[in-house]
Order: structure tokens, then C-alpha cells, then sequence
């Protein structure tokens, strides 16, 4: 087992030195601009109350994404404690974070877990802007190993919690079967 666990880590410091290493100056901008816009899940409370008071008040269109972000951000802040990773900073001193550091446990990632939960419940309550929702999703989650924050092991549980939260979310306000 612990062969395998160094392996997996191995695999995960491996995935987080080749995106890292990806830099141009144009792609800084925005995934700086997404990791902020995602911070404690802010973006999709935004855009969740905007479409609430451009689509008819309903107020599950409120509640449904606002709940499923609480949450989720509730949940990997919590479990940030039972797992305390380094961050890959912290790691690796070498590494110069593009960001403002954070200095809570790397593991699971809040930005993750809170883009899933958003960019999913506001797919399913408004469809025609699914793409664009989980595109804005996907820029919150990869911003976080871009800037060098999280490892991709860090986003992947974070991205996990966000979907299992927003699945259970939507199914107890009665939108999924």
C-alpha cells in the first residue's frame, strides 16, 4: 500500500510541475482573474442571484445553487483540517506562487469543490447556459494549479465534493430522478 500511496503522490507533484510550468502571460490574467471571481464560491452566488432576479424570482432558483455552494465550501474547509496537506509552495520552495497564498491545507481545494457545485446546479436550473457555466467551472478549478496553489489531486477531491453536494442538493429539491 504504501508503494502504491507514493506512486499516486509521485503521479500527482508530476501532473502539478507540467501545468505549472505552463505560463503565458494572457492565460495569468484570466486564471488570476477566475481564482478570485471563485473565491468562497462568490462567482456562482453572483450569478445564481442575478438569473433569480432576471428569470422570475422562483426562489428554489435561488436556494438550490446558494445551498449546494454553502456546502460544499462548508465540507472541504472541513476536511481541509482532517487531511493537512502542504500546499505546493510549502512543498517546494522553490515555486512561486502567481497569487496571493493561502494559508489553510491544500487538500481538498474550496475552489474546486465550490465551481462544481455552482457551475452544476446552475446548469441544471438554467440549460442554454450550461456550456458557459461549466466552462467558467473548469477555468476556477485549473486556476488553482496554474497559480500554484493546489496540486491536481487537491482540485479533483475538491471538483468530487462539489459534485456529490450539488447531486444530493438537486435531488432533494426534487430535480433529479
Amino acid at each position: 500500500m504504501k508503494g502504491f500511496t507514493r506512486r499516486v503522490r509521485d503521479l500527482d507533484r508530476a501532473l502539478f510541475r507540467a501545468l505549472f510550468g505552463l505560463k503565458w502571460a494572457p492565460l495569468t490574467a484570466v486564471m488570476r482573474a477566475f481564482t478570485v471571481a471563485g473565491t468562497a464560491g462568490a462567482l456562482w452566488g453572483f450569478l445564481a442571484a442575478v438569473a433569480f432576479l432576471l428569470t422570475g424570482l422562483e426562489p428554489l432558483h435561488l436556494l438550490i445553487p446558494w445551498a449546494a455552494v454553502a456546502a460544499s465550501w462548508t465540507f472541504s474547509e472541513g476536511a481541509k483540517y482532517l487531511f493537512n496537506r502542504a500546499r505546493p509552495f510549502m512543498w517546494d520552495t522553490e515555486i512561486a506562487p502567481l497569487t496571493k497564498t493561502p494559508s489553510s491545507s491544500s487538500f481538498p481545494s474550496g475552489h474546486s469543490a465550490t465551481a462544481a457545485a455552482g457551475a452544476l446546479t446552475l446548469s441544471v436550473l438554467y440549460p442554454p447556459f450550461a456550456p458557459a457555466l461549466v466552462l467558467a467551472g473548469a477555468l476556477v478549478v485549473l486556476s488553482r494549479v496554474y497559480l500554484g496553489v493546489h496540486f491536481p489531486f487537491d482540485v479533483l477531491a475538491g471538483v468530487i465534493i462539489g459534485t456529490a453536494t450539488a447531486g444530493a442538493v438537486l435531488a432533494g429539491a426534487g430535480m433529479v430522478a
